[in-house]
């Protein structure tokens, strides 16, 4: 029973640390880390699962405002849209032919 208490808190680790990882942007973490893209792809086929669940037992998470925030800034990435060409004080018109 306490292993599934640890598993599960594993898995939102590991979700939080991908997460992080798709922000940052994976070239980026592979030049920080000194890696390759490759290495750090396929690090996250299990070592980051790996040392999710060592977070977990060892008690080291991630704070739930910290994922709140990162979920913010994740759809800000996704959302984020190349703006008009009028500004909020401005209004554009529409010519129709």
């Amino acid at each position: 029973m306490e292993s599934e208490k640890y598993r599960k808190k594993a898995m939102r680790i590991e979700s939080q640390l991908l997460g992080k990882l798709a922000v940052m942007g994976q070239t980026k973490f592979a030049k920080l880390m000194g890696l390759t893209d490759t290495k750090v792809c396929r690090m996250k086929e299990g070592f980051f699962a790996q040392a999710a669940l060592a977070l977990a037992i060892l008690e080291y998470g991630v704070d739930d405002h910290e994922i709140v925030e990162l979920a913010k800034r994740f759809a800000a990435v996704l959302t984020n849209k190349k703006a008009t060409a009028g500004t909020v004080t401005s209004s554009q018109m529409l010519i129709e032919f």
